[in-house]
């Protein structure tokens, strides 16, 4: 289901799955596809080198479904302290199907082994995801609260 990312081949994937999470949002503001592209190619690389200078160490996977059928990606940053999942992104039809639930429980399988917390921050507007990180047990952390942000964690203290 997870794979590690391999550029450059990966790019074209990596750039067109960042436009599907943005391109509702793009076509709001009124921009035809000649507008948004380039704008969205800007901001796809300025998110790859923040991401790239905030956890230098994190691991890249593009996440598979029906076999060889790429689905998404997930970035994850893996500390002596935490597990940290940075950036989970399915694409569109993948959404709602009970990926997103498999991935995530995953990962809270290997916090629970290595007896670390699992931590998220996820945008406030984003109700969908909120309510499957509350389905799932994670709850809202004091660190890294912003007004855009909400920080969200697992532990298998809390779920007792």
């Amino acid at each position: 289901m997870l794979k590690k990312v391999s550029e450059p081949e990966d790019l074209p994937f990596l750039f067109e799955l960042y436009c599907s999470s943005r391109l509702a949002e793009v076509r709001a503001w009124g921009w035809d596809e000649a507008v948004a592209r380039p704008f969205l190619h800007m901001q796809y690389n300025a998110q790859t080198s923040s991401y790239r200078l905030q956890y230098p160490d994190a691991d890249h996977y593009l996440v598979y479904c029906h076999g060889d059928e790429k689905a998404g990606r997930m970035l994850v940053h893996r500390t002596p302290r935490s597990i940290r999942i940075v950036d989970v992104t399915l694409l569109p039809q993948f959404q709602n199907q009970g990926f997103g639930t498999k991935l995530l429980q995953s990962f809270m399988k290997e916090a629970r082994i290595r007896n670390l917390p699992l931590q998220l921050s996820v945008l406030k507007g984003n109700h969908r995801a909120i309510a499957l990180y509350e389905r799932l047990g994670f709850q809202p952390a004091d660190a890294r609260q912003d007004d855009m942000y909400l920080a969200m964690e697992w532990s298998k203290e809390i779920c007792r």
